[in-house]
């Protein structure tokens, strides 16, 4: 059975788990979500994979389930995708559209679309997303929309986010193998802040902030533009490393020690408290001070934050309003942590919620997924549903390549083939 036009899908390939998605649209072209499927990541490092075999199984198994609960078939994905190979900048294309005035056409904003595609980049690079497109025909600026205008000259003003070819062609090899075809790939922070970012906060200025497993990555938003974005390969796990070192323990017991003592807020914690970590070698335990653990916990997510300021106040322009910080990511859970945004960004800051999509499954409140770690697969789901209905914006999209009839039969073919040796 194919997949019927109002189902969406998608994938969020992480560090940590990958989660996969099923939403389909209602009789109110709203977002029910009636599948979530989860499995551990094994064979992923900062974004990028690092063990091809382990990496397929795990999104097989997510999709698997996700489709098993919603009963519904799944061929196509949109997908996410974040690390350090991935860079953006604020970019201007132009064409000129002849001597004489006249009226623009659709052909014209392809063509212009496709400048901005074919901008110079490093040798392996390419654009991932286009985001934010506002135009300007002669003289005039700032339009949403320039078909049928009269005129000799049209240019975009977007937000242009490139990547190394490398790791994103690994990941969709790795999504194919798993017997899905990928629709488009997007930006992790650009995802979560479909989920999460209100319309006042994108018109107001917004940094939307995903602190994932191995990466934190941030899209910031203003005048209803996106302005900057980027990753830093630092995560949760980052944290855990901190704590094996400082206190000799283990891995697991770092995480543990992290997700039930550990605060931002220092003034809550008395210099006499202390908890019982594992050794490092895991035979037994000794006793640290939970003063001590947060502070080193605070440290690092101070610094992750500072160099993300830093970025962002690099990037977008002085005269853009910014007026808060928006938490998510599975690492968005420790307590006190928009306190610490505030203090770094001086800027109000809220942890991230997802709205306007409703939970058939009830799962993605669940404890096995971190709140507000779902935000990228939720945003990915919203981004589909955008593409499906009638819009009055032109949007710049990545021309992928069709899929001829035999290479679509062999990846089904090899999919399904895997599931058997599984089996065996």
């Amino acid at each position: 059975m194919a997949q019927s036009p109002r189902i969406v899908a998608a994938l969020d390939v992480g560090d940590h788990r990958v989660l996969a998605l099923i939403g389909e649209l209602d009789a109110h072209d709203q977002i029910v979500i009636r599948g979530v499927g989860l499995a551990p990541a094994i064979g992923m490092r900062s974004g990028q994979v690092v063990q091809l075999r382990p990496v397929v199984a795990a999104i097989k198994a997510a999709a698997e389930e996700a489709e098993l609960m919603a009963k519904l078939p799944v061929e196509r994905v949109f997908a996410s995708v974040a690390g350090i190979f991935i860079s953006g900048r604020l970019t201007r294309a132009v064409i000129s559209m002849g001597a004489r005035e006249r009226e623009v056409s659709f052909a014209d904003l392809e063509t212009l679309h496709d400048a901005v595609r074919r901008q110079p980049l490093p040798v392996g690079h390419t654009v991932l997303n286009v985001v934010s497109p506002t135009y300007a025909l002669d003289d005039q600026d700032g339009i949403l929309d320039p078909q049928a205008m009269v005129g000799r000259q049209l240019a975009v003003d977007c937000y242009v986010l490139a990547c190394q070819e490398s790791p994103v062609r690994t990941v969709e090899k790795a999504i194919n193998e798993a017997g899905l075809e990928v629709d488009e790939f997007l930006f992790a922070p650009v995802a979560a802040a479909d989920a999460t970012l209100t319309a006042d906060e994108r018109r107001l200025g917004a940094v939307l902030i995903d602190i994932g497993f191995g990466n934190t990555g941030y899209a910031a938003y203003s005048g209803d533009k996106l302005l900057a974005a980027g990753s830093f390969p630092i995560g949760s796990n980052k944290i855990n490393d901190d704590l094996v070192h400082r206190f000799q323990t283990t891995a697991t017991g770092a995480e543990r020690a992290k997700r039930e003592a550990g605060t931002m807020l220092l003034g809550d914690v008395g210099e006499e408290e202390t908890i019982s970590v594992p050794t490092i070698e895991g035979r037994g335990s000794h006793v640290i001070s939970r003063r001590e653990l947060c502070k080193t916990i605070r440290l690092r997510m101070q610094e992750t934050f500072e160099l993300i300021a830093a970025e962002v106040w690099r990037q977008i322009p002085q005269d853009a309003p910014c007026t808060g910080v928006v938490l998510v990511g599975g690492g968005a859970h420790l307590e006190g942590l928009a306190a610490l945004a505030e203090e770094v960004f001086v800027k109000r800051a809220r942890l991230g919620e997802l709205e306007g999509v409703a939970d058939a499954t009830h799962l993605l409140a669940s404890s096995e997924l971190p709140a507000r770690s779902p935000a990228v697969g939720v945003g990915l789901l919203v981004h589909a549903r955008n593409l499906l209905l009638p819009s009055a914006l032109p949007v710049v999209r990545d021309r992928r390549r069709k899929e001829g009839l035999l290479r679509k039969i062999s990846r089904k073919v090899f999919a399904k083939g895997e599931v058997e040796r599984d089996h065996v």
